[in-house]
């Protein structure tokens, strides 16, 4: 069982945090949905579940939210076991990737459904329903149909009915993925500026990575329904604990190896490895970390000799595939004005930092 704590709040270095995950299993019949997943949340993060399609965290999302009945594990929120409690008694908000909405009832009618099922009292509810719309910027859309809308307006009232119930725990599976970029990149500061404001504990469910680090406090990496790695995003893109993490977050060169005696061949370079590991690895580098020209007096560095064999011009970067002794590196640059890429055949140095360099054994 893979136990990886979060850090920094007096709930999570006590021993738990606000949402502790114990255990945590889905099976169906021979197939593992998530596996043991065990970990701490401390009150106010957002935190993303970052994966790809299958890897088990939406289901992990509807298991903390009670759709989904866990198969063995423990939900603990605020002290309080939830694993075996109602969805509607869990006192939390979910917000859909479809948006889930009632069509046949008014924006009002729609962020005010929860606060009516809970019974609350009608002049309560129009104050705290005016709150929610004014807070998703859809004041003067009281009385418009979710039809009328576009996309990014229904994932606000979606948002609104979530947040009008004031959880304990705002739930998001993938919400932005039906929008275009424009209003995805919208969306992500508009629900980080909320929750923040609120100071509500929230968790995103994303297979985008820019999604995750770029809204997140931290950021859990799942792969066939294990939790491969908890952390902030820096922590995440500078220091992963794998080579499914080193390559789910950003773009990298990834080759494989034979370390023996402390080092390991690549592309006719000696490449350091930890102490102890023998045998296969996989050496990886980032591809912006790699750069043309000459790398700075005294700094420690890889070096190797090479020829471009294909150029990208992509906007903002300049993509390079460029072959040193049989291996194929991929290499990105800023551009510049006027700059013309260079081209196939162009003879070329590369060079990146020994820091810059990741290390894994290689899966049996």
């Amino acid at each position: 069982m893979l136990h990886v704590p979060v850090t920094g709040s007096s709930e999570s270095a006590a021993g738990e945090g606000f949402l502790s995950v114990r255990g945590l299993n889905k099976r169906y019949g021979d197939f593992i949905a998530v596996d043991n997943l065990d970990l701490d949340l401390p009150k106010g993060e957002l935190v993303a579940f970052l994966g790809p399609s299958g890897c088990g965290k939406t289901t992990s999302l509807r298991m903390i939210a009670g759709l989904v009945p866990a198969t063995s594990g423990r939900i603990v929120v605020g002290g309080r076991d939830l694993t075996t409690v109602e969805p509607y008694r869990r006192d939390m908000g979910l917000v859909f990737q479809s948006y889930a909405l009632f069509p046949h009832m008014s924006i009002a009618e729609n962020v005010a459904f929860g606060l009516k099922m809970r019974k609350v009292g009608r002049a309560e509810t129009e104050q705290r329903v005016r709150e929610a719309i004014s807070m998703v910027r859809l004041t003067g859309k009281e009385s418009h149909r979710p039809a009328q809308l576009s996309g990014g307006q229904q994932q606000r009232v979606a948002l609104a009915r979530a947040l009008v119930i004031r959880p304990s725990i705002l739930l998001l599976d993938e919400p932005l993925s039906n929008l275009d970029a424009k209003l995805r990149d919208e969306m992500r500061n508009e629900i980080r500026d909320i929750q923040q404001r609120l100071g509500i504990t929230a968790i995103f469910v994303t297979h985008d990575q820019a999604e995750a680090l770029t809204m997140c406090d931290k950021v859990a990496v799942m792969n066939a329904g294990r939790l491969e790695q908890l952390g902030t995003p820096v922590e995440l893109y500078e220091k992963p604990q794998s080579p499914f993490v080193a390559s789910f977050i950003g773009r990298t060169n990834r080759f494989a190896a034979v370390a023996k005696n402390g080092a390991a061949e690549l592309a006719g370079l000696s490449i350091p490895t930890p102490a102890g590991m023998t045998g296969k690895v996989e050496v990886m580098i980032r591809p912006h970390r790699i750069t043309l020209s000459a790398p700075a007096d005294g700094a420690p560095c890889h070096a190797v000799e090479g020829v471009v064999t294909r150029s990208i011009f992509a906007g903002d970067i300049l993509q390079y595939e460029v072959v040193a002794h049989g291996a194929t590196f991929l290499v990105e640059q800023g551009t510049a004005a006027h700059e013309r890429p260079l081209e196939q055949g162009s003879p070329v140095r590369l060079h990146w930092l020994m820091s810059d360099t990741y290390v894994f054994g290689a899966a049996a």
